[in-house]
């Protein structure tokens, strides 16, 4: 109780610093000659509306039979951080951190909890940089525009999500490579006490380097035991992705991502293992995920279109009733109304297919946001 009642307190200050520097990109709190520390973030409102049920009203991801629809309103995609930078240290290396939290509760629709996103610090010189802590995963490292915050189409065809890591990166003006060793995050891959590796090489090209294109993969394992039937077997944890950004003609970029792997379920993927019980053995469920989007940029004004799916590839890993596939079509627009105030709606329709079942899950969802960053 004492925790909440001072978290409560330190947002509720926060709060008020942000509306006393109305225009700024984020709140700069010390400022030396050797550290600066930031103050950043958005405040985010979003009402949702969903004519057919879905995984969640949260954190929406895939469609599901019924005809109920579901009205929600929450603020509890807002989000925090601080942000340390330029603290120089000896022979060229500098010094700069993160924390970052939101007020995400999947068990809860109203009564938010602070939750961290990032805690992390890097060491960089020249082309080098190390990173030590929680962060965006190297594998299928791209993410969607999009208002769907923490649906965010995982399971829908984006893979990767952040964890704890230790990350070395060397980029350069046309060249980019990173490894990474990380949490293995499952309970059954935390059994076999290895990391899950983590690996990326990037291409920069155009006009100073703007068209990017990266190959990344990983690999992990995990251990299942049949109690029952007396087995127990490791299962790979395997992926390769294609993540691209490509702008053309004016104010358009296309981006998105391509990756197959299987037992991929760490990074928010519905493939995860299969227990074969005929073979006496437990098998990652194989899966292709796919999702790209073209923007439109200009002044206040932003718009996306997009499609997105994940498909559970290899039907004898699967039941009949089993959600085999995943689709979504998005489409989007977000106007800055004022410095640092925006409006967004976003709509999208979501088809799930089930294994052996004619019917098809379908719903129709339209989010509307607004959000105010600093």
């Amino acid at each position: 109780m004492k925790k909440t009642a001072l978290g409560i307190i330190v947002l509720t200050v926060f709060s008020l610093l942000i509306l006393t520097f109305q225009g700024k990109a984020s709140i700069r709190f010390i400022d030396n000659e050797k550290f600066k520390l930031d103050f950043y973030g958005f405040l985010k409102f979003d009402g949702t509306y969903q004519d057919n049920p879905m995984n969640s009203l949260i954190a929406c991801r895939y469609a599901k039979f019924g005809e109920e629809g579901n009205t929600n309103l929450t603020a509890m995609n807002s989000r925090f951080g601080l942000r340390w930078t330029d603290l120089s240290l000896v022979k060229g290396w500098a010094v700069k951190g993160h924390f970052e939290w939101d007020l995400y509760d999947g068990t809860s629709r109203n009564q938010m909890k602070f939750r961290i996103r990032h805690a992390y610090f890097s060491l960089s010189n020249r082309n080098s940089s190390f990173l030590f802590g929680q962060y965006w995963d190297v594998f299928s490292p791209l993410g969607p525009t999009t208002l769907l915050t923490n649906g965010y189409f995982w399971q829908t065809g984006n893979l990767g999500f952040r964890r704890a890591q230790i990350r070395y990166t060397w980029s350069s003006d046309m060249f980019d490579f990173a490894a990474s060793l990380n949490d293995p995050t499952s309970s059954g891959a935390t059994k076999t006490c290895l990391p899950i590796t983590q690996g990326r090489i990037g291409m920069k090209f155009g006009n100073n380097g703007n068209i990017k294109i990266g190959l990344s993969t990983t690999f992990g394992s995990d251990h299942y035991t049949n109690s029952l039937e007396d087995y127990e077997t490791d299962v790979d944890i395997a992926g390769l992705s294609l993540d691209w950004i490509v702008p053309f003609a004016r104010n358009l970029t296309l981006k998105g991502e391509s990756g197959q792997g299987q037992n991929l379920s760490v990074f928010l993927s519905r493939s995860n293992v299969y227990d074969n019980v005929k073979a006496d053995k437990f098998e990652g469920k194989k899966a292709t995920a796919f999702w790209s989007e073209i923007v439109y940029s200009l002044n206040n004004f932003q718009s996306w279109l997009g499609y997105a799916f994940e498909d559970l590839t290899d039907k004898s890993q699967l039941i009949s009733g089993n959600l085999k596939k995943t689709r979504a079509i998005f489409s989007g627009l977000k106007y800055n109304v004022i410095s640092s105030v925006s409006l967004g709606i976003e709509y999208c329709n979501f088809l799930s297919q089930y294994l052996n079942l004619d019917d098809e899950a379908k719903t129709n969802q339209l989010v509307i946001s607004a959000i105010y960053t600093f």
